[in-house]
């Protein structure tokens, strides 16, 4: 195991050189760079590819940029541009609500980490701003008419994803490589048995729990900590993709305000319900009806059987948000965008379990 301090000196003399490269090249050197990268991906959030600068692994997002959000007034601008209604934060495959808060985001991240107040978050060397064609909306999106109609019919979502749509530049992203997303890794170390998989819940727990509350002291939601969107080395979590992100630091609206407030506890409350899911459905092989039916029995008491021991008490601590969680989220996702989010509920189910 490497240590904290051995692990920090490396990532800042990483963040040093490949942010000093990447900001001496023009802007067709870093296009030519990224079209010679290996594509690692895309969806709803944009392209990515993997490069290497000066022998550093960089990981590259292309977050497609609007016409709208490129305007000369609206440059880094954290406003809701789009006036899109708030229900569009919750990770349904939504159209995002612009390239320039993501950055912001990453911006802060990338400072925190920088300052040592959490290590948490992939370093963001470098960013720019790219000409390219226009590209197919993702698979959410392509079906332009049945995303609307989801989405409520707001006329404002409409013309965020015919932006999307047309859009002929991306915000290019230049991130720390993290090699491992947290499905991915956790799922091996539950395959490994049961002391590995202990290990790992364990960190997991402690980690998930940590980087939330760092976050959320600092007036950061993240609203999409599902574990694509959360990357280990195998030793500590790191929190990425903040194409939902919403920030008291952002410039917004009254009711964007208010859903702000309400919120507050809804990364701790999603992510205990990602990993009560998520070990139900990796132990088991439930479904998703099946995993909601166990995490409401274990709320109830019902003790999960055939588990090891740290990932049963896992379940058996959270089972409680976690029901009352997925049933919101079940109700968000089936019946309808509007539904309320239990704050009273669940903010007393947290404190509870304390």
């Amino acid at each position: 195991m490497r240590s904290p301090d051995t692990s920090r000196v490396r990532r800042l003399a990483a963040h040093r050189a490949v942010s000093a490269a990447l900001a001496a090249r023009d802007e067709g050197e870093l296009r030519a760079l990224v079209a010679a990268g290996t594509p690692h991906g895309s969806g709803i959030g944009g392209r990515s590819v993997l490069l290497e600068v000066d022998g550093v692994p960089v990981f590259v997002k292309q977050v497609p940029l609007t016409d709208i959000e490129r305007r000369p007034e609206h440059i880094g601008s954290t406003a809701n541009l789009f006036g899109l209604p708030p229900f569009c934060q919750y990770g349904f495959g939504g159209p995002g609500f612009g390239a320039w808060r993501e950055l912001a985001v990453h911006e802060a991240t990338t400072a925190w980490a920088l300052a040592g107040e959490y290590d948490g978050f992939p370093l963001t060397y470098h960013w720019r701003v790219l000409p390219g064609p226009r590209r197919p909306l993702p698979s959410e999106l392509a079906d332009v008419e049945r995303a609307v109609a989801y989405w409520g019919s707001d006329p404002a979502v409409r013309r965020r994803i015919e932006s999307l749509r047309e859009a002929t530049a991306s915000l290019t992203l230049f991130l720390e490589y993290v090699p491992h997303d947290l499905h991915t890794w956790l799922r091996t170390q539950v395959a490994a048995g049961a002391g590995p998989a202990e290990r790992a819940c364990a960190m997991v727990e402690r980690e998930l729990a940590a980087g939330v509350a760092f976050m959320n002291d600092r007036g950061l939601l993240h609203f999409d900590a599902h574990f694509a969107n959360v990357l280990t080395d195998g030793e500590r979590l790191f929190f990425a993709d903040y194409g939902l992100a919403l920030s008291s630091d952002f410039d917004l609206s009254a009711a964007e305000t208010a859903f702000f407030e309400r919120h507050r506890g809804y990364d701790r409350c999603y992510t205990l319900w990602h990993l009560v899911s998520w070990l139900v459905a990796e132990v088991y092989g439930h479904d998703p009806d099946a995993r909601a039916d166990f995490a409401h029995a274990c709320a109830k008491g019902a003790t999960p059987e055939g588990m090891p021991a740290v990932l049963a008490g896992i379940v058996t601590r959270h089972a409680p948000v976690a029901d009352a969680m997925g049933t919101f989220l079940r109700a968000l996702r089936r019946e309808s965008r509007t539904t309320p989010y239990p704050h009273e509920e669940l903010t007393g189910l947290l404190r509870a379990a304390r």
